[in-house]
């Protein structure tokens, strides 16, 4: 995973972050949808970017709510800190969270499995239950059978896959919760989400 996650830090995760810019107002009506009805006081995001998702949930959010990501690329973190104080940004990277157990009510990715190499993601999975205290999201590409995508030139940086079979796998008492596709017009780029809750037991 270290040569992948090099690539993030670097300036090619700094064109990325350049070249995906959205409102993200434009993803409220998607996430009112995610989470309806759920009761989230800590959220975290892993890999959010230069934050859109986290501006989205800070409008949907209690103000009391404590709303987080990591971020692995210092540029994209600058942006999403300076975007508002309502969120806090860390440097950090998935296999490794610097959170204790079941800190978070919901933690969720979007669009960052895909980049985690196969052999890194039951490590990079397990840390993200791990600090989940109830609630898992992930919105990433689908498909049936893992399927590796050749990502702007570049071989071993996009994997489409069932994340929800990866994540039950694992962890079998998983809970299938909600689970819907978003096409552009909802602010996402044809994802399929899988919203899941860990047993209680």
């Amino acid at each position: 995973m270290s040569d992948q996650l090099e690539m993030w830090r670097g300036a090619f995760g700094e064109a990325y972050t350049d070249r995906n810019v959205i409102e993200p107002a434009s993803r409220l009506p998607a996430f009112r949808q995610m989470l309806e009805g759920l009761p989230l006081e800590r959220v975290l995001e892993v890999g959010c970017n230069r934050g859109h998702n986290l501006l989205a949930l800070a409008d949907l959010l209690p103000e009391e709510s404590e709303i987080v990501g990591i971020e692995p690329n210092p540029h994209a973190r600058a942006l999403a800190r300076a975007a508002s104080t309502r969120i806090a940004v860390m440097s950090g990277q998935a296999a490794y969270l610097p959170f204790r157990e079941n800190y978070f009510d919901m933690v969720f990715t979007s669009g960052v499995l895909i980049h985690i190499p196969p052999d890194a993601l039951p490590t990079v999975l397990s840390e993200l239950h791990r600090v989940s205290r109830r609630y898992l999201l992930a919105i990433e590409y689908f498909a049936s059978e893992a399927e590796e995508i050749s990502y702007r030139g570049h071989e071993g940086l996009l994997w489409k896959r069932n994340f929800l079979q990866d994540y039950q796998s694992l962890f079998p008492t998983l809970r299938l919760l909600r689970q819907g596709y978003w096409r552009a017009e909802d602010g996402f780029d044809r994802a399929t989400w899988w919203l899941m809750e860990k047993s209680a037991g």
